[in-house]
């Protein structure tokens, strides 16, 4: 069995009308069927600099998991409490060194913030997202650890103000057809590092 835990902010929280989970719980779920466990250990409003003071005692300490998936990144570009490009890449490095003292590389999946629906969101903006963006690619690839670009599919998929299009309707916080993508992606990720077994 896979344990596969799930870390990050709002956008690995958000239960989007689902009673029980987040949902990307439940999107994933449905795609993997019993043969993969999930654990959800992200918290609403995290930055780079909240993951390193909570990674020992919230992320590593999950006992069981074995696969870790982080979207982060959301509030560190936010213009009204932005993290600077230059502390974004020194923090994203120190949390992967730190993982690292649990999982091999291959293990590790970074997934990028997403594009945002701009005639609603005041304190992101697309430019400046990519530029963040590219810097996660960046320590992605310098320790060999698998990236996913959420933000160039959403983009490639189009219509953003449908796509972000959620609950809070704030261009930020996608709803049920975020999700799906975002899963699939998931998916598709752990295929491709050959995790599941070929139907």
């Amino acid at each position: 069995m896979l344990n596969i835990q799930l870390t990050g902010d709002s956008i690995l929280t958000r239960f989007e009308g689902n009673e029980d989970e987040p949902m990307i719980n439940k999107c994933l779920k449905n795609k993997l069927g019993p043969a993969v466990r999930l654990t959800n250990t992200a918290i609403s409003g995290n930055n780079t600099f909240d993951m390193l003071t909570r990674i020992e005692k919230d992320i590593l300490s999950v006992p069981t998991s074995n696969l870790i998936f982080i979207l982060i990144g959301t509030n560190d570009l936010a213009l009204h409490k932005q993290v600077s490009l230059s502390q974004f890449k020194e923090n994203l490095r120190q949390i992967i060194e730190k993982l690292l003292t649990k999982y091999p590389a291959h293990h590790i999946f970074l997934i990028s913030p997403p594009p945002v629906d701009e005639s609603k969101q005041k304190y992101r903006k697309n430019v400046l997202i990519f530029e963040y963006v590219s810097i996660m690619k960046e320590v992605a690839e310098n320790f060999s650890c698998y990236f996913i670009d959420l933000y160039q599919t959403f983009f490639e998929i189009g219509h953003l103000p449908t796509l972000m299009k959620g609950i809070r309707d704030d261009g930020l916080h996608f709803g049920i057809i975020g999700y799906q993508i975002l899963a699939e992606q998931i998916v598709a990720a752990l295929n491709e590092e050959k995790f599941l077994n070929p139907l």
